[in-house]
């Protein structure tokens, strides 16, 4: 595989957006580096859709365009962008289904509802068609084609997702942004727009618990699925380790998400990459 042309961008996309998973593809075959970083860097662009506009139909405008984007990528006009100039490329040298890149599009596209989970079923669905098809497509940009391993790929991301998504409450609180289900805060009697008060606090960390439950539950499935497969697919399965690492820092935290302790370092975090 020839070096892509945008790479040096790429890597910066990459490693603004998703430093985490930048960090972890650092440890991926270099061949390789420049087609996850525009994968990651597509991903970026598609998550801060919700962040960067002012109403939902100015979302749906900019999710769209990326569709047809998607759809069309032969046209010249969509070939000046750099992420997609990237994507053209990779998509014909792996044979990615578009489909996949237009799912991960749609499920994004639930951001636009400030609460958009009624079940947990539902967060779970959005884990995997944000994390775990992203980590999907990693998995086959790295050169592995096995479906057992591909599918091994995709809970990996899914699990990595969904502690995600528990992280960043406190970041998505603040645009007017929550991924709890309805299922969990009705079984504390709360409400979207109370859940943040200073007198349901007891209950909004039994609401992380609860969460992290079920973090931890698509963890350990992860964990199996991955047990005994070939070392080269190990970049796809690296987020495993980091995942651990912030499970046990927000139950050391008593399921504070905005605690201090879930600020962790570049240090440790390679630290955990090499010995994960």
């Amino acid at each position: 595989m020839t070096e892509l042309k945008d790479a040096p961008f790429l890597a910066r996309e990459a490693k603004r957006f998703d430093y985490d998973r930048w960090l972890a593809s650092l440890f991926a075959p270099p061949s390789s580096r420049s087609r996850i970083h525009a994968l990651l860097a597509f991903n970026g662009e598609i998550s801060k859709v919700r962040e960067t506009v002012s109403e939902v139909l100015l979302g749906d405008i900019r999710f769209q365009w990326w569709r047809d984007a998607l759809k069309n990528l032969g046209d010249e006009k969509y070939l000046n962008h750099p992420i997609l100039r990237s994507l053209k490329i990779i998509i014909s040298e792996h044979d990615l289904d578009v489909s996949l890149f237009e799912n991960i599009i749609d499920t994004r596209s639930t951001d636009l509802d400030p609460c958009p989970f009624v079940t947990n079923s539902e967060l779970l669905e959005y884990a995997m068609g944000t994390g775990g098809l992203l980590n999907g497509l990693i998995y086959r940009v790295t050169g592995n084609t096995e479906e057992a391993g591909y599918n091994a790929a995709q809970q990996a991301g899914k699990a990595f997702a969904l502690t995600g998504i528990i992280r960043a409450i406190p970041y998505h609180a603040n645009q007017d942004l929550l991924l709890i289900p309805q299922e969990i805060l009705k079984n504390y009697t709360l409400l979207p727009e109370n859940v943040f008060q200073d007198e349901n606090r007891l209950a909004f960390y039994n609401i992380v618990k609860d969460l992290v439950d079920l973090a931890e539950t698509e963890q350990t499935e992860a964990k199996k699925v991955v047990r005994g497969r070939p070392k080269s697919e190990n970049p796809s399965y690296s987020l495993l380790a980091l995942n651990e690492l912030y499970l046990s820092r927000i139950a050391s935290a008593k399921f504070d998400p905005a605690h201090r302790r879930m600020d962790i370092g570049p240090v440790r975090k390679i630290f955990t990459l090499l010995t994960g």
